[in-house]
């Protein structure tokens, strides 16, 4: 029986944090080596089967090999699985490939979520959605043969994944997770989001591939963070963030007061700007810069954590504030909840292996954060 496999990274969001919503301000997004692993086995006939051992969930149903539209009932929690799967068949038989019957299984990497007291799983924050989509996306184009050349891989697995992402969960976010689960590493800035708004809710093979091969007006640029940062990273293990939900919150209060919103998150992308442009200066040589990137960082960091207070959610709890203090007395050089926000996790830079492992130890000594072993990754979807 023959394969085809793809794999995507998860993320940590050091920068852009809900400003990343609005163009064309700037995010600064690293990929880990946790991943969300495809697999798809290639069926005769027109049976189509979706697997996810890890949740216990299975379902069948068809494809119409002429046209890659799939005939399937899923629960919620393989829609978006499903939808990744249909959109990749509908453009590769769009663009000339055949398709066939097929068996999807999806698997995350432990790192994805851990486990609470009573057998509850809980998510880390690195993004697992957005991997699986771009996971999906790749592994049934590798199965179709869909590709032309190299070069227009990432751009084409990176496009299907952003409009089966928005299809599926209502055209929510920037997309900065899917652009980073795809490219690897970087700094990025939003799509226009009626690009995707645009696709009819009943769009048709043609309307798709249109969408997919005219030029996005989102700027991507591969970023590594330098050698010199050590990563650390942690989830709490008693509450979490709804991202959807604190999108929420935050446009509620865009909407009531558009100018005072508008003034803050310039400010804060006025900050983000100036510490992505002293990282690529250090990164370039200037070790002087390291200094002007901690002060951009920082003051970025304070100004989301007034936007979560004008939006009444909780960005960076007040408690979080002094955990993130008392990090940085302790080995940090840098700490911050990433994407969100909120309890669902804690990442840390620090400039020595030495100042890691004692950032390491007091975050173990609390009892109320779980530490992953994670690394930096570089690349994206593979």
């Amino acid at each position: 029986m023959e394969i085809a496999s793809a794999k995507a990274p998860g993320k940590i969001l050091w920068i852009g944090g809900y400003s990343v919503l609005e163009r064309p301000n700037v995010s600064l997004i690293s990929t880990v080596n946790a991943y969300v692993h495809a697999d798809v086995a290639v069926l005769p006939g027109n049976d189509v089967e979706f697997s996810v051992p890890q949740l216990g969930l299975t379902a069948k149903g068809q494809i119409d090999t002429s046209t890659g539209k799939l005939s399937v009932e899923v629960p919620k929690e393989l829609s978006l699985l499903k939808t990744a799967a249909e959109v990749s068949c509908r453009y590769a038989v769009s663009n000339g490939a055949k398709t066939s019957g097929f068996r999807i299984t999806t698997k995350n990497d432990d790192a994805f979520s851990y486990t609470l007291a009573g057998g509850k799983v809980s998510k880390s924050g690195l993004g697992s959605s957005a991997a699986v989509t771009v996971a999906t996306v790749s592994a049934i184009l590798n199965a179709c043969g869909a590709f032309i050349s190299s070069e227009d891989r990432a751009d084409t697995v990176h496009k299907l994944a952003q409009t089966a992402h928005s299809i599926a969960t209502g055209k929510v976010g920037s997309g900065f997770d899917i652009a980073a689960a795809s490219y690897g590493s970087s700094i990025y800035s939003r799509y226009s989001p009626d690009i995707v708004k645009n696709l009819p809710h009943e769009y048709s093979n043609e309307e798709l591939t249109a969408l997919i091969k005219k030029k996005w007006d989102y700027s991507i640029e591969r970023f590594r963070l330098p050698d010199e940062f050590k990563l650390l990273f942690a989830n709490f293990t008693g509450e979490s963030m709804i991202t959807t939900a604190a999108i929420g919150s935050v446009s509620g209060f865009k909407a009531k007061e558009p100018e005072k919103y508008a003034d803050l998150i310039k400010r804060i992308n006025d900050e983000n700007q100036k510490a992505v442009d002293a990282i690529k200066r250090f990164e370039a040589g200037d070790k002087d810069a390291l200094g002007l990137f901690k002060e951009g960082f920082e003051e970025g960091r304070r100004l989301t954590k007034e936007l979560g207070i004008l939006s009444s959610v909780s960005i960076e709890p007040d408690d979080c504030t002094n955990l993130i203090e008392e990090s940085k007395n302790n080995g940090a050089f840098l700490a911050k909840l990433p994407g969100a926000g909120g309890k669902d996790s804690i990442a840390a830079l620090a400039l020595s292996e030495a100042e890691k492992a004692r950032l390491k130890n007091f975050w173990k000594g609390r009892g109320d954060i779980g530490v992953l072993d994670l690394n930096f990754s570089e690349t994206g979807a593979v």
